[in-house]
């Protein structure tokens, strides 16, 4: 899938009752959460390539983003271990994808 298929996806994932919106609002469905992770794990970055700034800016925040909406949906009745496992996932998609730090 290119670059600019991923970030209209994430938009509308990020925007007015998308997933993450949906989230915000204690909310997880499993079914598009895994739907969110497919986009993510169609991401394909060589090491040789730049990110382009909008992907980066839908991608960077997702990990602190769905770590702070836990309690949030634990309180609407969520599957906390569910909901972490999926934060897991996407934490991991996202080291592959962007990779880590070498020192």
């Amino acid at each position: 899938m290119d670059t600019g298929a991923i970030v209209e996806r994430l938009e509308v994932e990020w925007g007015t009752n998308g997933f993450f919106d949906g989230v915000r609002n204690g909310d997880y469905d499993v079914v598009r959460g895994q739907a969110v992770l497919a986009t993510l794990r169609a991401i394909s970055i060589g090491d040789e390539d730049t990110v382009p700034k909008r992907l980066l800016s839908l991608l960077w925040y997702l990990p602190s983003f769905l770590s702070w909406q836990t309690e949030r949906i634990v309180e609407k009745g969520g599957d906390r271990a569910a909901y972490e496992r999926f934060v897991t996932e996407v934490f991991n998609t996202l080291e592959e994808v962007l990779g880590v730090p070498q020192g």
